[in-house]
């Protein structure tokens, strides 16, 4: 039986030279993004090829807080046009969730009817992300170097020239819950998102348009990766998942009964993941199976 994958990206499967550690060096990395005609994305040679055995079966969502421009960067392998991809294979890549779930690309188009659902969620808020932004504005120290950036309708998010301090982002946090807003921070980065906006709630949307297709069964095993705070839902709501040994989750030593968890860190942990996804999502024997269930 295929399963359903959904995976974040960013930290996950794909990795700046930075975040991808000393195995960078030595890993003779796959560039798989570019940004003002600079490289910045990488995966390593085996995940990369793994990757594009996944997706041939159809199943595999990218899962991402990536705005859908953002996404459309990223050439991940076995998408059209990419040499891995098998002429004969079903279309890769048919659904994307971005915006940490806001938005559902279907064929790399936004999904009217997942806007309007998110729409009406977000309107029954006590904080509007107008309110938010605006409060948010006026907490950010100048010396942070902040820059504040907007999902249009959808979420707000921070890149600092510097860490913003763990006090000024928890009474931030203190703020926004009983508002119905979440914060999560990434390195320099500082989100803040609406609580109904997550990328579990995108994931069961898009199973259920799978099995509705055919694309997969009504039991399939859900397998969810990835490293951050805003992940963590994902994480939980997937039959099994794993994360790696570096992220948010990490520093906050995340953990679930069916949560893996690899054995390296940095750009190595990307292949330990898509090596997971494929001996996860490989049917046991019939025999087991029948084991399993008793």
């Amino acid at each position: 039986m295929t399963a359903f994958l959904t995976s974040d990206l960013d930290r996950t499967l794909i990795y700046s030279q930075a975040s991808a550690g000393p195995a960078f060096a030595t890993a003779e990395p796959v560039c798989v993004e570019t940004y003002r005609d600079a490289p910045l994305s990488y995966m390593s040679p085996a995940s990369h090829a793994g990757l594009a055995s996944l997706a041939a079966s159809g199943s595999l969502v990218p899962t991402t807080t990536r705005t859908p421009e953002q996404y459309r960067r990223v050439r991940l392998p076995g998408a059209a046009g990419d040499g891995f991809r098998s002429p004969h294979a079903p279309r890769p890549y048919a659904f994307a969730i971005c915006s940490n779930g806001g938005e559902i690309l279907v064929e790399d188009a936004p999904d009217p009817r997942w806007q309007e659902h998110i729409l009406g969620l977000l309107a029954a808020l006590p904080a509007s992300l107008e309110q938010i932004t605006a409060e948010l504005e006026r907490r950010l120290a100048p010396e942070w170097g902040p820059r504040l950036r907007l999902v249009p309708g959808l979420f707000a998010y921070v890149v600092s020239e510097t860490r913003i301090p763990a006090d000024a982002v928890e009474q931030w946090r203190t703020y926004c819950e009983p508002r119905g807003w979440i914060v999560s921070q990434q390195g320099r980065k500082l989100y803040t998102i609406p609580e109904p906006v997550t990328k579990s709630r995108a994931a069961r949307e898009v199973r259920r348009r799978l099995v509705e297709a055919g694309v997969i069964e009504e039991g399939a095993t859900w397998l969810a990766a990835g490293d951050g705070a805003l992940d963590a839902d994902l994480l939980g709501a997937a039959d099994r998942a794993i994360r790696p040994r570096h992220g948010e989750l990490e520093e906050n030593a995340f953990t679930l009964p069916h949560l893996t968890l690899t054995t390296s860190s940095g750009i190595a942990a990307g292949t330990e993941i898509v090596d997971w996804f494929a001996a996860a999502g490989t049917p046991a024997p019939e025999a087991d199976s029948i084991k399993e269930l008793r």
